[in-house]
């Protein structure tokens, strides 16, 4: 019986700033659940779930989400990808609200049972109709979290979502994390310094070259 294919891929994926090659040759497959990937600075993971996400194009390369290709099918790779960054969301003009239902209309497993949830979890019921740039670093942070939850894509690429989050967020997105690590059709990528709290399903280390 063949093994079932990767739910995402990276095929020789690339990408040098100022001649200095940041991601090299990247090729991993990567099946559903919690993956961890962390390592130290400079070792390019930022710019990883950036070229995931299609934020950056590769020099070389490609990536496949159950078999979608990013630089073949750029626009039906992109709506199985949802990326929250470290930096504050987009759309700042938005409130929490009115973005996710914007994001809502794009993605078509987006759940609006899913987002009130989260948006409990994470205590944004107070903030749901203030502009985005109108709130707190880590308020916004939580805000983008909450939309990433509830939008259902294949793949979740979440940048360091621990920081700025006070102690009731955390557990909540542990919890969220820990539910992610039981998923079999979808996949969480995170990077984070910080330690998860939960079992990731794989863990992927990187080393300085």
């Amino acid at each position: 019986m063949s093994e079932a294919a990767p739910l995402l891929s990276t095929t020789s994926l690339s990408i040098a700033y100022e001649r200095r090659r940041v991601v090299d040759l990247w090729s991993q497959d990567f099946g559903p659940g919690l993956c961890w990937m962390r390592g130290p600075n400079g070792t390019g993971k930022s710019t990883r779930l950036k070229l995931l996400a299609g934020a950056l194009q590769p020099q070389w390369g490609t990536a496949r989400i159950a078999g979608i290709d990013l630089i073949k099918q750029p626009l039906d790779y992109r709506r199985e990808v949802f990326f929250v960054a470290a930096e504050p969301p987009p759309f700042e003009h938005l409130s929490p609200a009115e973005r996710f239902g914007f994001l809502a209309r794009l993605y078509p497993h987006a759940d609006a049972a899913v987002w009130q949830r989260h948006v409990e979890g994470f205590g944004l019921q107070a903030f749901l109709n203030q502009p985005l740039r109108a709130l707190s670093t880590g308020t916004q942070h939580k805000a983008a979290l909450a939309a990433a939850l509830a939008l259902g894509t294949r793949l979740l690429l979440l940048d360091e979502p621990l920081i700025a989050l006070d102690a009731a967020s955390h557990a909540h997105l542990q919890e969220a994390l820990a539910e992610a690590s039981a998923w079999r059709e979808r996949l969480c990528l995170v990077v984070s310094h910080e330690a998860l709290g939960v079992e990731p399903s794989t863990v992927i280390e990187l080393e300085a070259a």
